[in-house]
């Protein structure tokens, strides 16, 4: 993710889209709506300035601009804009914060990913 411009997501949930349930994705996914349930991915998880998600996440990226509440797992490196909000549980292997980016969680990091 460092140095490289992202691929565009290959699902997005736009503004005024609410979900509850299981979904687990192929590719880039960016959440502009509200979620809550289970997500999976073996790709990027974007979570959009209005997005909200609640439950349990296992991503291999992330890049948080919104909210999440609830257990995050995040395999490889997390991103937490400057509008960034996660609480709950949160393990990662490596988390990078910009100034005014928030998480009140439990805490585990894991150790260096292998593409940061």
């Amino acid at each position: 993710m460092k140095g490289q411009k992202p691929d565009p997501p290959l699902t997005v949930m736009g503004p005024g889209t609410h979900w509850d349930g299981d979904l687990t994705f192929e590719g880039r996914v960016r959440v502009d709506g509200h979620f809550e349930g289970r997500l999976y991915t073996e790709d990027v998880l974007e979570v959009g300035s209005e997005g909200r998600m609640r439950g349990e996440l296992d991503v291999a990226r992330a890049i948080v601009s919104g909210t999440i509440d609830g257990k995050i797992r995040v395999r490889d490196v997390l991103i937490v804009e400057e509008t960034g909000r996660i609480s709950g549980h949160l393990d990662a292997a490596v988390v990078e914060m910009r100034p005014g980016a928030s998480v009140d969680a439990v805490v585990r990091i894991a150790g260096v990913a292998d593409e940061y």
